[in-house]
């Protein structure tokens, strides 16, 4: 055992990927993943990685925030290591002797199953599942501000949650996924998957060229991000074994493995460029991929195609900046010819509207999803106007008037950006079926 122990510790110090800073004070890893639902009692904590403790892991077992037995994710960034726990918006940093929470908000069960991964010093978590449905929504830490923040991205898959989530630096893939829509009883597989593009903002849909994929969904079968390969658990035809997506050659492998239960249900994982070792219940370790060879057993199985990415109105870049400049034309046009007929009529004064203060306005795309957000993370989808006005910021306005106004120019921006997002409203107005008087809102994802 001790050799073994030896070896792994000079394994990982000989991959290394920058000189260590004096204050350093952690072994080299990308990410670390920690099962919580496995007994560590027989565990040898002398094989994870320098600075990784006994005392670390247990309080992060013991945590409040742990509800769900997916693995808790460890990076280390921003000269910190912080843990991450899915189904939870929590980023906790090790202080030295205990978990500080640097998350500000609330909310919390939008993030179900998540991938985090950590792109040019940024903290991300993409998907892939909350409030009924599956879901690909890009999330970005603010260590700032101690919020997470929406990415903006345009063509979204809708209702669909990855399976394989791999990232390739302005690329991320999300593949073998499942499009999950409880509401409305959706629950099938996804055969093939989408790639976010960075730099435009935007979803594609790719296709997995390979034969005898099985029918069945793979929700949710472990997946690994190295760093020039995805790794997925994976059944092909009646063989267990590892998928593994290569990133630079848009290409897929397959390989049978009789670690298959290893991988699947291990006690900690450590990961480093293109190699992962997994520890099971007495310290003992297992390679995800050959150290010297990772592709040595592996069989190319097929191929990954990308379909052509068009704009939401199915036009050129060319056509679609001409359409925007005539429809600006028509907007200033129309606007003028307004303003004259408008001032040009005698009316009775019109009624006085609250200062724009107490109107209310949501500024751009991440507010409004942030709004959105925080509507769904309601812990009842049935509310009243006193309810929904403190959501929206308006139960201190002292009139009544301009409550209303705030609450009708929230209602309206809160529905447009859904039916834009998800072709429906969010928030319905209804009425009590036991007084019918009385106004009631309903949350419909």
């Amino acid at each position: 055992m001790k050799a073994v122990i030896f070896f792994i510790g000079v394994f990982f110090s000989c991959l290394s990927l920058s000189a260590q800073s004096e204050k350093q004070t952690y072994g080299s890893f990308d990410w670390v993943k920690i099962n919580p639902d496995e007994s560590f009692d027989r565990f040898a904590w002398e094989s994870l990685p320098q600075g990784i403790t006994q005392v670390m892991v247990e309080s992060l077992l013991a945590s409040p925030y742990l509800t769900t037995p997916d693995p808790i994710t460890l990076f280390y960034l921003q000269g910190q290591l912080v843990a991450l726990i899915p189904c939870r918006f929590e980023v906790l940093r090790w202080t030295g002797d205990r978990w500080d929470n640097l998350y500000k908000g609330t909310g919390s069960g939008f993030n179900c199953h998540a991938h985090f991964f950590v792109r040019e010093g940024k903290l991300y978590s993409m998907g892939r599942y909350g409030f009924w449905r599956g879901h690909s929504e890009l999330l970005e830490f603010d260590f700032g501000t101690g919020y997470w923040e929406f990415v903006p991205a345009s063509s979204p898959p809708m209702n669909y949650g990855g399976v394989g989530i791999f990232v390739d630096g302005d690329r991320v893939f999300s593949i073998l996924g499942e499009n999950i829509h409880q509401p409305s009883n959706v629950f099938y597989p996804d055969k093939n998957g989408y790639v976010f593009d960075f730099k435009s903002k935007a979803w594609s849909s790719i296709q997995l060229d390979f034969p005898n994929q099985k029918n069945l969904s793979s929700w949710i079968m472990p997946s690994f991000d190295l760093k020039d390969y995805g790794v997925q658990l994976y059944q092909l035809e009646a063989h267990l074994g590892l998928l593994l997506l290569h990133k630079k050659e848009n290409t897929l492998y397959f390989v049978k493995d009789n670690n298959f239960g290893k991988f699947r249900f291990f006690l900690v994982a450590v990961a480093l460029e293109n190699n992962a070792v997994f520890f099971d219940k007495y310290g003992d370790p297992t390679f995800l991929l050959p150290p010297t060879a990772p592709l040595e057993k592996f069989t190319k199985v097929g191929d990954i195609r990308f379909n052509q990415q068009t704009s939401s109105f199915g036009l050129e870049d060319w056509s679609f900046a001409i359409l925007t400049g005539l429809l600006l034309l028509m907007a200033g046009g129309g606007g003028l010819w307004w303003r004259k007929n408008h001032l040009s009529k005698k009316s009775d004064p019109a009624e006085t509207l609250p200062p724009a203060e107490e109107q209310g306005t949501v500024d751009g795309v991440e507010d409004m999803a942030r709004l959105v957000a925080k509507l769904l993370a309601q812990p009842v989808l049935l509310v009243d106007v006193h309810q929904l006005d403190q959501v929206f910021g308006a139960s201190d306005l002292e009139s009544l008037d301009y409550r209303r106004v705030r609450r009708s120019r929230y209602i309206k921006a809160v529905n447009q950006y859904f039916q834009a997002q998800y072709g429906k409203d969010l928030i319905v107005r209804t009425k009590s079926e036991t007084d019918k008087r009385i106004i009631l809102y309903r949350i419909s994802p």
